[in-house]
């Protein structure tokens, strides 16, 4: 120090403190770049997903199944109401507070829980009591019951034609005092949208032309009686008694029916459009195109049953309700 008082190095300190706080900036900067970087992550730490919507969407339509959701809106509400009044009114009441028959009462089941209320339903639909009927669910269990529930005592095949299906539900849903809606935009589009087919696709092959069936008469020599009585004891004994004597139900007793006189069992009350056909034996060849359809056999019966379309099931049933008879017919 001079004798002035003054710091002979005060500059070299001023300099060495503002080198110091530069590189004590430089630093920081360089540290907050690393921890919080200016350019967004290429994958980010955590992944936030869409919030769902309000309303569920409809549920699934089963594999491979068409869906009706199209169709609902456009439905014919009189086709579909004379479909159940000939095909499921044997079984089932419509009105409100209707009783339960061979089945449930259907007025407002629309929407409702599947499988509730008061009726003895089997364990085979319990296990598939799960939400509310929708167009969905309900489709696919009228397409094929057995399939939606396997071992249910609903002795009905189903309903194969879509439209018909749509038609269907078109008419069950307005039994209800407050119908399910009908399908919106935006579902009627998704699936629309599902059932077309993939942009691209490759052109599908011509089937191979179908084989000509066999007779019937063919095919008794491999008729299994266990498969035929197995399929009627499913199929047909909710209507039907097989037993001598045994009274008549939705449909006629059916003991001895091979060779008996075709719609002429006592004290049951037949439709017009079968007693046109009525006093001719039941033969093997029309018991095969009655069980085949009985629709087509006798335009406007009330037989609710779509028919038994494969030939060698046919001659396995026919072959059971043949045995069953106190004096059996030579089948071919």
């Amino acid at each position: 120090m001079s004798g002035k008082g003054k710091d002979s190095l005060l500059g070299n300190k001023i300099a060495a403190g503002l080198l110091t706080a530069g590189l004590i900036f430089w630093g920081a900067n360089r540290i907050a770049g690393t921890l919080v970087p200016d350019e967004a992550p290429k994958t980010p730490a955590i992944k936030i997903t869409a919030l769902p919507t309000a309303s569920a969407p409809v549920a699934a339509v089963a594999a491979g199944l068409e869906s009706i959701i199209p169709l609902i809106a456009t439905g014919d509400v009189a086709k579909g109401e004379a479909f159940v009044q000939q095909q499921c009114s044997a079984c089932h009441t419509l009105t409100p507070g209707g009783a339960a028959g061979v089945g449930p009462n259907l007025y407002g089941f629309m929407g409702a829980p599947m499988f509730s209320g008061s009726f003895a339903y089997s364990d085979a639909v319990k296990d598939k009591a799960k939400g509310n009927w929708n167009y969905d669910n309900v489709n696919a269990w009228l397409a094929a019951p057995q399939t939606f529930a396997p071992g249910t005592g609903m002795s009905y095949p189903g309903i194969k034609d879509t439209q018909m299906r749509a038609d269907v539900v078109a008419y069950l849903r307005t039994l209800s005092a407050t119908p399910l809606p009908l399908p919106s935009a935006a579902e009627v589009s998704a699936a629309t949208a599902a059932a077309a087919a993939p942009a691209g696709a490759p052109a599908s092959t011509p089937a191979p032309a179908a084989e000509a069936a066999p007779s019937i008469d063919s095919l008794f020599a491999t008729a299994d009686l266990a498969k035929g009585k197995a399929l009627v004891m499913q199929q047909c004994a909710a209507c039907h008694t097989f037993t001598k004597g045994g009274a008549a139900g939705v449909g006629p007793n059916l003991y001895g029916i091979v060779g008996a006189k075709a719609f002429s069992a006592p004290g049951f009350g037949y439709s017009a459009a079968v007693k046109a056909k009525a006093g001719a034996a039941w033969t093997d060849d029309t018991l095969s195109a009655w069980l085949e359809n009985p629709m087509g056999y006798a335009p406007g019966t009330m037989m609710a049953y779509p028919g038994i379309k494969n030939a060698q099931t046919r001659a396995d049933v026919i072959a059971y309700l043949n045995s069953n008879s106190a004096s059996p017919e030579k089948l071919p």
